[in-house]
C-alpha cells in the first residue's frame, strides 16, 4: 500500500509511505527555496513523485491534516455521500456537517454525481471534529480526492491536526504504549493549541485537552521583542534569553500566568496575551501604525501594525530580561503540564512522546526529560508542522487500517530527502574525498560545507547538510555568525558528540540523535564555540549505524585533537532554507567566506 501524505499551511511538506515504512519526506521550502513555504506547486508535487520513482496513479491513499485550495490549487476533495456521512443534513451534528460549520456562512455544499458533496475551498482545522478538544473520539473524516489531469478518484482521509502530531511522535517511537503531549501556536482557540493522547499498539486515543495556550504568547512576544515573527524567530528568542535575568515577579507568577484557558477569567486569548505581555515587560502593545515588512514575510506577521521594541532595541539588556522571562515560563509550564500528565497516568504508563512546534524548544525538553517523572521521552526530528504529512499517513495506516506498529531505525526517520549522485559544475576543481584531510582541515580552523546523501527531514542539520568546524576555537562562533551565516551574534551552534562519549562531556544519560535537547556541558572550556553563554549545548549524539561517514569524520577529528565533538550548524545563510541539492551547495560555497566543500565522495578547496 502506498500512502501520500500532504501538509499545507506553513512548513508545507510531502511524504510517501509504502507498507507502513516511510519512503521519503521533504519540506516544500527545500525545493521552492522560500522559508516556511505554505504552498505546494504542481511542479514540486510532480518532482516529489518522480524522484521517488512512482506515478500518481500508483498511490492508494492520500492523507492530509489541513486543507486550503489556495495552497494546492490542482487538487479537489469531496465528502462521500452515503448513509454514514449525510451532508444532506447540513447544519446538524453529523460528522461532515461539522466540517463545514463555522467555515463560511455563505457556503452551500453541492452534490456531485458519483463523488458526493463538495467541500469548501478551505477547512478551518479548529472546526469540529478536528479541534483536539472535542468530546467524540473521532480524529479523522473520509474523503474522495481528485487531481487535475489524473483519471482516478483517490481514497482520502482528513486527520485532526494534533492527532497527526501525536501519530508522528508515537508511531515512530520505540514504545509499545505511551502518553503523548502535543502543543503549538494554533490560533487563539483552546481546542486547537494542544492535546494529550494515549498510544498503545496500533491505536491512539484522546486522553484530555490540557488547553495549554502558551505557544500563542511565545509566538507574538517574539515579534514584540523586536526579533521578528515567532514562526521564523522563536529559536532566536530562546538563544537571547540566556543573556537575561528572570524577574522575581515572573518566578512568583508563572504558574498562574500559564494556567489552562478554562481557568482564566479573560474570554479571549489575544486579549490575555496583551495583558500578560504588560505584566512581564511593563509595556502595552498599543502602537498602531504600519511598518515596513520584508517581501514574502508579511503572511508570517501575526500583527503587522503593532510592535513594542524595535529591531535595534532587541539586543538591549531590557529585552534580554524580557526574553529570559518568556523562556522561563515556557520551560516551567511545559514541565508542570508534563508532571501533571505523569501523575495522572503513572499507574499504567512510564513513557512520553511529544510533538508540535513548542517542542522545538530544546531547553524545555531537557527540563521535561530530567524533571517530569517519565522514565522515557521521545521526540521525532520534524516535530513541527512539517511532520504532519507523515503523521496523518501513520494514523491512517495504523489506527484506521489496523496495521501493526512498525519499528523504525533513527536513520529511517532522519534522512528522508532525495539522494543526489552527481557533481554539479563549479569553478573549483574537485578531488576524491579523504576524511583524514577533512578532519585535519577542521582541526586547523577551516570551515567545511558538508553535503552527504539524503537531506534531513525537519529543521535540524543532522550531519548531511551542515557547516562543520572546530569546537575548541572560541572565535569560530563569531566568525560563523558574522561572516558566514549573517545572523545575530548571540545565536549558539550545536555540538555533535560520538554517542559513547556523551556522558563524559555532557550531563546526560539519554541519547539525543535528533538534536532536540539542550544539555549542560561538563567541559565547556574545551569546546568554547559549541556551548552557549550558560555552558549548555544543543547536543546531537551520534551512533555509527545512524550515519557512518559523519561518525568516521568525527572519530578522525578525535584522533587528531582528543575531542570527540565537532561544531555543527545548518548549511544555509540567514533567511534561506537549508540547502537541498548539490547546486545549492556549490552556490553557497562559491558565494560564502568558507574554505572547503564536500559533496558525497568529492571535495573542493578554495
Amino acid at each position: 500500500m502506498i500512502i501520500l501524505g500532504i501538509h499545507t499551511g506553513h512548513d508545507a511538506s510531502l511524504s510517501l509511505m509504502r507498507d507502513g515504512k516511510i519512503v521519503s519526506a521533504i519540506a516544500v521550502e527545500r525545493l521552492s527555496r522560500r522559508k516556511k513555504d505554505d504552498k505546494i506547486t504542481r511542479e514540486i508535487f510532480d518532482t516529489f513523485l518522480e524522484k521517488n520513482g512512482i506515478s500518481i496513479e500508483e498511490v492508494d491513499v492520500i492523507t492530509m491534516g489541513y486543507w486550503n485550495q489556495w495552497s494546492i490549487p490542482f487538487m479537489n476533495i469531496y465528502s462521500p455521500f452515503d448513509t454514514k456521512y449525510p451532508l444532506s443534513t447540513y447544519g446538524t451534528y453529523e460528522l461532515e456537517s461539522r466540517i463545514l460549520s463555522g467555515v463560511d456562512p455563505n457556503y452551500t455544499p453541492q452534490l456531485i454525481e458519483n463523488l458526493g458533496w463538495t467541500l469548501p475551498r478551505y477547512i478551518d482545522r479548529i472546526t469540529p471534529p478536528y479541534g483536539s478538544g472535542t468530546t467524540p473520539h473521532i480524529g479523522f473524516a473520509r474523503l474522495w480526492v481528485l487531481i487535475d489531469g489524473v483519471d482516478k478518484v483517490f481514497q482520502g482521509y482528513f486527520v485532526d491536526h494534533h492527532t497527526a502530531h501525536s501519530a508522528y511522535a508515537f508511531y515512530l517511537s520505540p514504545f509499545k504504549e505511551s502518553m503523548i503531549f502535543t502543543a503549538d501556536a494554533s490560533i487563539n482557540d483552546h481546542m486547537a493549541c494542544s492535546s494529550m493522547q494515549f498510544g498503545w499498539g496500533n491505536q491512539i486515543n484522546r486522553f484530555k485537552n490540557p488547553q495549554y495556550m502558551y505557544g500563542n504568547f511565545y509566538d507574538v512576544a517574539t515579534e514584540w521583542c523586536g526579533i521578528g515573527p515567532g514562526i521564523l524567530k522563536a529559536g532566536v528568542l530562546m538563544g537571547l534569553a540566556a543573556y537575561g535575568q528572570v524577574s522575581p515577579k515572573t518566578k512568583k507568577n508563572w504558574k498562574k500566568w500559564t494556567k489552562p484557558m478554562r481557568k482564566r477569567t479573560e474570554e479571549f486569548d489575544n486579549l490575555y496575551i496583551d495583558w500578560l505581555w504588560s505584566q512581564i515587560s511593563g509595556k502595552f502593545p498599543k502602537i498602531w501604525y504600519p511598518r515596513e515588512i520584508k517581501k514574502d514575510e508579511d503572511q508570517f506577521y501575526t500583527r503587522p501594525h503593532q510592535y513594542v521594541y524595535t529591531k535595534e532595541e532587541s539586543e538591549s539588556k531590557e529585552v534580554m530580561n524580557v526574553a529570559a522571562d518568556i523562556q522561563y515560563m515556557a520551560e516551567r509550564s511545559l514541565v508542570k503540564y508534563s508532571q501533571d500528565l505523569y501523575q495522572e497516568s503513572k499507574e499504567f504508563n512510564k513513557n512520553l512522546c511529544a510533538a508540535g512546534g513548542i517542542f522545538l524548544n530544546c531547553n524545555a525538553n531537557y527540563k521535561i526529560i530530567t524533571e517530569s517523572g517519565f522514565e522515557n521521552f521521545f521526540l521525532a526530528p520534524a516535530c513541527g508542522d512539517d511532520g504532519v504529512s507523515i503523521g496523518s499517513s501513520l494514523y491512517v495506516y495504523h489506527h484506521i487500517l489496523l496495521n501493526d506498529k512498525i519499528e523504525h531505525k533513527n536513520s529511517e526517520i532522519m534522512y528522508l530527502g532525495f539522494d543526489y549522485d552527481y557533481q554539479p559544475p563549479s569553478k573549483y576543481t574537485s578531488v576524491d574525498l579523504d576524511l583524514d584531510v577533512i578532519a585535519e582541515s577542521i582541526s586547523e580552523g577551516k570551515i567545511v560545507c558538508w553535503f552527504q546523501g539524503r537531506s534531513e527531514f525537519g529543521p535540524r542539520a543532522l550531519g548531511n547538510r551542515s557547516f562543520i568546524t572546530d569546537p575548541r576555537r572560541k572565535e569560530m562562533k563569531d566568525i560563523l555568525n558574522s561572516r558566514v551565516k549573517f545572523r545575530e551574534w548571540y545565536r549558539p551552534f550545536a555540538p555533535v558528540v560520538l554517542n559513547e562519549y556523551k556522558e563524559e562531556w555532557f550531563q546526560m544519560d539519554f541519547e539525543s540523535p535528533f538534536m532536540l535537547f539542550t544539555v549542560p556541558c561538563k567541559k565547556p572550556q574545551e569546546i568554547l564555540s559549541a556551548v552557549h553563554i550558560d555552558n549548555t549545548g544543543r547536543v546531537q549524539t551520534l551512533r555509527r549505524e545512524d550515519n557512518e561517514i559523519f561518525y568516521d569524520l568525527i572519530d578522525k577529528f578525535r584522533q587528531i585533537t582528543g575531542v570527540p565533538i565537532v561544531m555543527n550548524t545548518s548549511l544555509n545563510v540567514k533567511g534561506e532554507p537549508i540547502v537541498e541539492t548539490p547546486e545549492d551547495a556549490v552556490k553557497l560555497f562559491e558565494e560564502s567566506d568558507v574554505d572547503v566543500l564536500v559533496i558525497n565522495n568529492k571535495m573542493y578547496f578554495k
